[in-house]
């Protein structure tokens, strides 16, 4: 890691009147500390997505050295026939939930392949999980008309409960994947349906050089953004990540981590990718 700071030293050293130039000069070199200060640290990131991850994009540019790993592969459900149903009768609901990006993905793309656009939703409420998931809504043109103020699924679920007594939901989830969204709506006075749109499945062989960098404790950290991805990392690495330090992004992924014997060193404030980058940045700060 280069230590910016003698250079600082040196350009003052060879201007001794420490002129605007030089100040412009340590001025940048001041912001490129400030910007890398993950610089050295070794992350390896277990999403599905691989090397153009948001996650991976936002550690790099922080300095870190990034090892895309995922834990996890995402693809179609096993039968669309289900899927293909549900977007029959669109009109038959109030509500339509996507938790995750994947979901509006899957979803959307399936409706458009089987003809439909963005319209056969209109008069339909929206809600997305969190941002990323709204801003995925956003590219094909439709605004979510609810997004909590946390990316979770109970301050999801505390947000529309308000809005579900006698309601009818059509929830777009993975094949797996926590209940408590579709309990607390149905608790609520909800009519709740649930629709897989995707196929989330563990990875059975990580990348030989990776598992043997982490064998060896050659990774600082290791991101775990989900409940789902916590329990296919440790089935995939198990006792290898004592080797390293596990990043969360929230309390119920903490908690998951716990269940299964491995402790959270950092957990994010604010439970998005930036919030985690920024997490361990603070941890290493």
């Amino acid at each position: 890691m280069v230590d910016f700071s003698c250079l600082i030293h040196i350009a003052i050293f060879l201007n001794k009147d420490y002129s605007e130039k030089t100040k412009v000069f340590c001025t940048f070199l001041g912001t490129a500390m400030d910007t890398k200060k993950l610089a050295g640290q070794r992350v390896m990131v277990t999403r599905p997505g691989g090397e153009d991850d948001a996650l991976c994009n936002q550690l790099r540019e922080l300095g870190a050295e990034v090892l895309a790993q995922p834990v996890m592969r995402i693809s179609d459900p096993p039968d669309w026939r289900p899927v293909d149903e549900v977007l029959a009768r669109l009109k038959e609901f109030d509500w339509i939930v996507f938790s995750s990006v994947n979901g509006v993905r899957y979803f959307l793309g399936r409706l458009f392949k089987n003809g439909g656009d963005a319209s056969r939703l209109s008069g339909i409420r929206l809600a997305a999980i969190g941002r990323a998931t709204a801003d995925e809504l956003l590219r094909h043109h439709l605004r979510a008309d609810l997004v909590p103020p946390e990316f979770r699924a109970e301050s999801l679920a505390e947000s529309l409960v308000g809005e579900a007594s006698g309601k009818r939901f059509l929830l777009i989830r993975a094949s797996r994947g926590r209940e408590v969204l579709a309990e607390q709506l149905a608790a609520a006075g909800a009519k709740v349906e649930q629709v897989v749109a995707y196929t989330s499945s563990d990875i059975d062989r990580p990348d030989s050089d990776i598992a043997a960098m982490l064998a060896a404790g050659g990774i600082d950290w290791i991101t775990v953004t989900s409940s789902s991805i916590a329990r296919s990392l440790v089935a995939l690495f198990g006792d290898k990540l004592r080797q390293s330090k596990l990043a969360s992004i929230s309390p119920v992924t903490s908690a998951t981590l716990r269940e299964l014997g491995y402790g959270a060193t950092v957990e994010a404030a604010e439970y998005t990718m930036p919030g985690l980058a920024a997490a361990i940045q603070h941890a290493v700060d």
